[in-house]
Formats: C-alpha cells, sequence, structure tokens
C-alpha cells in the first residue's frame, strides 16, 4: 500500500511541476497548489505505512530509494511516451493487488 500511495505523490509533485510535459491537464493546471499540497501529505503518509512494516531507519533508507526511484522512473516514462500514464495506472493497480493477497 505504501508503494502505492507513493507512487501516486511522485506523479502528482511531478505533474504539478512546469517541466510535466503535457499541458493539456487542466484538472491539475487550475488547483496546482492544492495538487501539491496533496502529494506531499501523500509522501509522508508513505513514509508513515513504511514505518508500520518496519523499524524507523529501515523504512526511512527503503522509503527513500523507492521514492527516488519511482521519481525518476515517471519522469523518464512520461517524457518518452504519453501514454505511459495509462502503465503507471496499471503499476498502481499492480501494486493494490499484490498488497492484497
Amino acid at each position: 500500500m505504501a508503494l502505492t500511495v507513493l507512487t501516486i505523490a511522485c506523479f502528482l509533485l511531478y505533474a504539478t511541476s512546469k517541466y510535466f510535459p503535457m499541458q493539456g491537464m487542466s484538472w491539475i493546471d487550475r488547483r496546482k497548489g492544492l495538487w501539491v499540497g496533496i502529494g506531499s501529505a501523500m509522501v509522508l503518509l508513505s513514509l508513515y505505512l513504511f514505518t508500520l512494516s518496519y523499524d524507523f531507519a529501515t523504512a526511512l533508507m527503503f522509503w527513500m530509494i523507492a521514492f527516488m526511484t519511482l521519481l525518476s522512473a515517471i519522469v523518464v516514462s512520461v517524457k518518452l511516451n504519453y501514454k505511459s500514464i495509462w502503465v503507471w495506472g496499471g503499476v498502481c493497480l499492480l501494486f493494490v493487488l499484490i498488497d492484497l493477497l
């Protein structure tokens, strides 16, 4: 669940930046401050969810590695192909399904 929350948070934080290649996402452009706040809250929520599973030091290291990996993968894949947003939605769904099993 923590990886799902972190993946969505990374996408929201990248989607609100000026370097996001898709300018047609008006639902994010209208209220950027709100989405930055939601994305930041989700990043902290994912850190909390990681600390529920592991001790704080292990969770912090795993969270930092996952955060950097997910953010760089999202940046690279969105820059390469605009249709990759649906792939990241599928990745989030896969994380949820794995977590439920």
